[in-house]
């Protein structure tokens, strides 16, 4: 008798819905939504989240339906055709916008919320930001020695890959709010 892995005898235990991308099509919505035919089922509007959105924002993507319902996973966005790729990478692009940050240019301490002024990386130059965060001591978190993630009140993260990266200036701006 052959004995089976642990992994083979957790997906036996553990229906975990993997997609089988062929029999799956994405395709984007002319009200800029993302819809499912996955076999015979027709999905009008679903939501596709990340799994682990830090450690591996390409592997492990859940896909619900408008409910918030789970129906599946996408194992890894490398097993969708290129065409579909493109429109669970617009979703997650849409959902998960997180630009880099270049420069912090002011912070504004103003009714409960931080207000900090940002220079981030646009699609061409950098542009100038705006954002809003409040309960500073959990929306801005520290994901190693160096980096820094801001999550403003618009759901929006902004990160800063390299506090050494930064100028003497923007670092002093940035520190009190460093836990």
């Amino acid at each position: 008798m052959q004995e089976k892995s642990l992994t083979a005898l957790l997906s036996d235990a553990i229906d975990l819905g993997i997609l089988n991308p062929g029999e799956a099509t994405f395709a984007a919505t002319a009200g800029g939504f993302v819809k499912l035919k996955l076999g015979e089922k027709e999905y009008p509007r679903v939501q596709i989240r990340r799994a682990l959105p830090l450690a591996s924002p390409e592997e492990y993507l859940s896909v619900a339906d408008g409910e918030g319902n789970e129906i599946c996973i996408i194992r890894n966005l490398s097993d969708l055709s290129e065409s579909q790729r493109e429109v669970v990478m617009g979703e997650l692009n849409r959902r998960y916008y997180s630009p880099n940050v270049l420069e912090v240019l002011s912070v504004k301490d103003q009714l409960g919320y931080v207000y900090f002024g940002l220079r981030i990386k646009g699609a061409g130059d950098a542009i100038e930001r705006t954002c809003a965060i409040k309960d500073v001591n959990r929306n801005i978190r520290m994901t190693s020695d160096d980096s820094v993630i801001l999550f403003d009140v618009d759901g929006n993260r902004y990160i800063i890959p390299s506090l050494k990266a930064l100028s003497a200036k923007s670092r002093k701006r940035l520190e009190p709010y460093l836990f």
